[in-house]
């Protein structure tokens, strides 16, 4: 596998987003990293995360910089906003499963997915505490990650 480092916030976000999501996944909750749950939660999380990102003016690696607790407000009040937000993202890094997403809300799979991301936001919040961000989770990303071949280009640029 060729990983593509990321050139944008958007890039950025969904790395992170995958990174988080799949310490959730490893750390006891495998059902989050199933496809095609796995794709659609980091797209949602990635843009609350986006959201967040915006609002502080942050880009590139400072995207890590953004409280999880943040993220996980914007998935509870605003998800549609986010997604909306994010209708421009490249098709191959998420963008496509963006329409998708907002098509399926309101319904039974669009709250599972909405349940996914916010469990993963709980269980970090619950493991680095009600400040942390993104930067703070590394060594902990690091040591689920570490016996695994990088999934992301999140890995190798963090």
């Amino acid at each position: 596998m060729t990983l593509r480092a990321p050139t944008s916030r958007w890039d950025y976000c969904v790395s992170a987003a995958d990174q988080l999501m799949l310490w959730h996944g490893r750390t006891g909750h495998p059902h989050v990293i199933e496809e095609p749950l796995r794709t659609r939660a980091v797209v949602v999380l990635a843009a609350c995360l986006a959201d967040r990102a915006v609002a502080a003016d942050l880009d590139g690696p400072a995207i890590a910089d953004v409280p999880l607790a943040d993220a996980l407000h914007i998935l509870e009040r605003y998800p549609v906003s986010a997604l909306e937000a994010c209708r421009n993202a490249p098709a191959d890094r998420g963008g496509d499963a963006v329409d998708e997403l907002l098509a399926l809300y309101g319904q039974p799979v669009f709250e599972e997915i909405g349940h996914a991301v916010h469990e993963s936001l709980a269980h970090h919040l619950a493991d680095g505490g009600p400040h942390v961000r993104t930067t703070d989770r590394r060594p902990a990303l690091r040591a689920v990650n570490a016996p695994h071949v990088p999934q992301t280009a999140w890995d190798e640029t963090y």
